[in-house]
């Protein structure tokens, strides 16, 4: 992973794209807090995307809490989807005096100008998350927990009645165990290269999946899935597996221009994917970000609200009951949100990728102290934080690393 050093130049600026789109108290609308001293080392503006997605709302409060404590007055601010909102936080930033920006861009292209200003003014700008190469880390991932698990896909034979969720309130189902065989973690998987079941004999009839992603103009997106495809090929090529719906990033694209409409873009893509005939609907999901993950869990935890016509009629019909509906999917999120969590916790997924954001403070907070400092040679790497693949029994682990607490569960 890297982060960007001083941005000097404006072809640097517009050069500064991350992948992941990609929950702590989240809001829709833009929100932020000021914390620290003002007669302490500085003050530090962090500019994030989002607070609906728990990458960036608790990865920015482990960063926030790090500069605080190293004397910094910290204005943290989060632009709910919406690059020009971003942008406008920058800039205010800038005209508050800060003395340095981190920021995660959610358009580049919006920043520009406030990035090039901070450049004019002499104040170091800290990129923080995932780039492009992180992201294609955790679509490899993903696909290789779904290879390892493609023998306990939903037959679309013989559908099982078990295999469709009952919604509660929340939305969660009766707990399930994690598959027989399981990997767990990174082990087996990204740090062996191996990819569990890929010599396993084809079944009668191939997996049948649905690829969702977010947007195709997100080069962090591209990364992500074609990552993804390339290590599904050679199930591909041996018949296990055959793509359904999302064969092209462009088809798997659900669209939604912020993390809750591409949850409710989500939603409806595999509701819809369900509704038609059983034997064609998907035995498998492969949901390529955070906020798709959440919309796939929705659509498979709550009932579907009515249709227009549904609710103008007295007896409404619907049209399609629930003896019509696909059995649930095999399913393979991302992220670590906790209505992902408490999902993955009942059996409604199977597995979903974590990439920790907190591994990544200490080094921005050192390149942030470094810049402020005069240091112009600080370096700008730091420690890859490989994805980990998380099924039932990780659970109580991410409550004991602090990332989640037992009450939200």
């Amino acid at each position: 992973m890297t982060r960007s050093h001083a941005l000097r130049a404006a072809a640097a600026l517009l050069a500064l794209t991350l992948g992941l789109a990609a929950c702590a108290p989240a809001q829709g609308s833009a929100a932020g807090s000021s914390d620290g001293s003002s007669d302490g080392a500085g003050v530090v503006g962090v500019a994030l995307p989002t607070a609906a997605d728990a990458l960036w709302s608790r990865g920015g409060d482990a960063l926030r809490r790090e500069l605080v404590v190293r004397g910094y007055r910290v204005d943290l601010q989060f632009a709910a989807s919406d690059p020009r909102t971003q942008a406008a936080q920058v800039q205010n930033m800038l005209t508050k005096s800060a003395d340095a920006v981190v920021v995660a861009p959610w358009a580049s292209e919006e920043l520009a100008p406030a990035l090039a200003a901070a450049a004019d003014d002499g104040v170091p700008v800290v990129e923080f998350g995932p780039s492009p190469a992180d992201a294609a880390d955790l679509g490899r991932a993903q696909a290789e927990a779904l290879l390892a698990d493609l023998a306990d896909a939903p037959s679309v034979a013989e559908p099982s009645p078990e295999a469709t969720p009952t919604p509660t309130a929340y939305g969660s189902t009766p707990s399930g165990e994690a598959s027989p065989g399981a990997v767990s973690g990174t082990d087996a998987v990204l740090e062996t290269g191996a990819v569990p079941g890929a010599d396993a004999v084809p079944a009668t009839a191939p997996v049948r999946l649905a690829v969702l992603a977010a947007g195709v103009s997100d080069e962090g997106e591209q990364s992500r899935y074609e990552a993804a495809l390339a290590t599904l090929q050679p199930a591909l090529d041996a018949g296990r597996l055959e793509i359904v719906s999302g064969a092209t990033l462009e088809a798997a694209e659900v669209g939604g221009d912020t993390a809750e409409s591409r949850a409710s873009a989500a939603e409806k893509r595999l509701r819809d994917l369900r509704a038609g005939a059983v034997v064609e609907a998907p035995t498998a999901v492969l949901a390529l970000g955070d906020a798709v993950t959440r919309g796939v869990v929705t659509a498979l935890t709550t009932t579907a609200p009515p249709t227009a016509d549904e609710t103008a009629s007295p007896t409404p019909t619907p049209a399609t009951t629930a003896a019509a509906v696909a059995p649930a999917p095999l399913v393979v999120g991302s992220g670590a949100d906790p209505v992902t969590v408490r999902a993955l916790r009942d059996g409604a997924i199977d597995a979903t990728t974590f990439a920790d954001p907190r591994a990544l403070v200490p080094a921005t907070a050192d390149l942030v102290e470094a810049l402020l400092a005069g240091d112009d040679t600080a370096s700008d790497e730091t420690p890859e934080v490989l994805p980990s693949i998380l099924r039932a029994d990780d659970v109580e682990e991410l409550v004991a690393s602090g990332w989640i607490s037992a009450d939200e569960l």
